[in-house]
């Protein structure tokens, strides 16, 4: 057996382990019957109940066509790719405003989904099965899994191939192992003894099962088995970053390519990037006339804006906006629906922008917007941060902040709304010390009443954090 080096320590570790203790693994009592079908009937996935329901969906699906896509950031090591991806929703019913989101439904790759049907050695996967679940059975078909539908269906576009895999998944699919090492190694890890090391090798290095099958080369269970313990493949967030009150005929988001630790890039945003390839590689080919119509269409839709995460209905209130990396993206549409709605309302609260980045050369993202809206006063002040450059003293946003804690502490007085966005944890819990410790020095509170007044701003969302990891 060929391991790869970076897991040979938990094969080591599983191998000393001389007794073990492992959980109860059930029957599931479910198998497929596969259907007689001619290649020229379609037949759609049939679920036991109704389809499983788009999270805080506010809208019906859309097939989006990209009008046209920008990188954001500078080529370079040292940042994140970020790009800007604008969608025609021209025939669409959306209707949305700064703040909003929308989901995009992501799919797996054709890569990642002949990679198991081949590691399976199943080569019927465009065929269609019945899901039949045993007489007397106890076992629930899962919710986001068709009864009657294709496997290569169900592995693209129903279950996440990235998922990380619990511990009853492994014990149930080290049954099927030939390998005594890699059987013994895969039960270790479901065991109450191998609890840290099933923290260490699965959980914290994110490995899924396109990651196991790689590692335990002779796992090969049943496919029912990955059906019902795959978790649901769920649409991915993005907060859309311009205003509909002043063009609802295109939407925009901005994201950054994920890499997870096997060097495998984020599921959505490695084939939203896939697409802005794919579009200008094809619009450089000018003398095969090939337009965007080619590229696939992105499936999204409006998401409830559960959070109130909107401006305020009054123009005239102040504004302070706190922001690092892609956590720009709403403040632009705020600015952009702020500006509109100036033009009909001269007197405008003040409008303070923190935001946070490492290097203004390399990922100063809006830039040329950002100073723009400064230059017409729809934004009044903009105070930058940027914490990994060679010829200053390194700046992070919570610095900006302190440097303008009185500032701060008067626009709170005068009914300020405070946002806050990144995915920072230890920023946002920062900026909350930030804020308080002004409310003390400046505004004569003590530390319990500045805490207490920051507690009725959440509370009449006044204070909002949007937050991802």
């Amino acid at each position: 057996m060929v391991v790869t080096y970076h897991y040979q320590d938990m094969f080591d570790e599983a191998l000393k382990a001389e007794s073990i203790t492992l959980p109860a693994c059930k029957d599931l009592g479910l198998k497929l019957e596969y259907l007689e079908v001619e290649t020229c009937d379609v037949i759609e996935p049939v679920y036991k109940e109704t389809p499983p329901a788009l999270p805080f969906a506010r809208s019906e699906v859309y097939q989006a066509q990209i009008l046209s896509s920008r990188r954001l950031t500078s080529v370079n090591a040292d940042c994140k790719t970020v790009y800007e991806v604008t969608f025609d929703v021209e025939e669409s019913s959306f209707e949305f405003k700064a703040g909003d989101t929308i989901g995009i439904l992501p799919r797996n790759s054709p890569e990642d989904v002949n990679a198991v049907l081949d590691h399976l050695g199943i080569s019927y996967g465009d065929q269609f099965y019945n899901l039949i679940v045993d007489s007397g059975s106890k076992t629930k078909v899962p919710g986001h899994i068709p009864v009657r539908s294709t496997l290569r269906h169900v592995l693209t576009h129903c279950v996440d191939l990235r998922g990380v895999l619990k511990k009853l998944f492994l014990l149930a699919i080290s049954k099927h192992t030939k390998c005594d090492t890699e059987r013994k190694t895969l039960e270790y890890l479901c065991s109450k003894e191998g609890a840290a090391a099933y923290t260490k090798h699965i959980l914290n290095r994110g490995i899924c099962i396109l990651d196991i099958f790689t590692i335990f080369r002779t796992c090969r269970p049943p496919i029912h088995i990955l059906l019902a313990n795959l978790s649901r493949l769920l649409p991915r967030p993005y907060s859309i970053v311009n205003s509909g009150l002043k063009d609802s005929n295109t939407l925009k988001v901005c994201f950054s390519v994920m890499e997870s630790y096997n060097n495998r890039k984020g599921l959505t945003t490695g084939w939203l990037e896939s697409q802005i390839i794919n579009d200008t590689f094809e619009n450089r080919m000018e003398n095969l006339s090939i337009t965007n119509d080619s590229l696939d269409r992105v499936p999204i839709y409006v998401r409830k804006n559960m959070a109130e995460y909107s401006l305020p209905c009054n123009i005239e209130t102040p504004l302070l906006l706190i922001a690092t990396g892609t956590g720009i993206a709403p403040f632009i549409g705020f600015l952009e629906e702020r500006e509109f709605l100036k033009s009909e309302n001269s007197k405008m609260g003040e409008v303070w922008l923190f935001f946070g980045c490492r290097d203004p050369n390399l990922d100063y993202l809006y830039q040329e917007v950002l100073e723009q809206y400064e230059d017409n006063l729809t934004l009044t002040k903009l105070v930058t941060a940027f914490s990994r450059i060679q010829s200053e003293q390194a700046r992070h946003v919570q610095d900006a902040l302190n440097e303008n804690g009185k500032d701060v502490a008067r626009l709170i007085e005068q009914g300020a709304s405070v946002y806050v966005c990144g995915e920072a944890k230890t920023m946002v819990a920062q900026v909350k010390e930030c804020i308080t410790s002004y409310l003390v020095e400046y505004n004569s509170k003590t530390h319990d009443d500045a805490k207490q007044c920051i507690s009725q701003m959440e509370k009449a969302k006044r204070y909002l954090v949007d937050l991802w990891s």
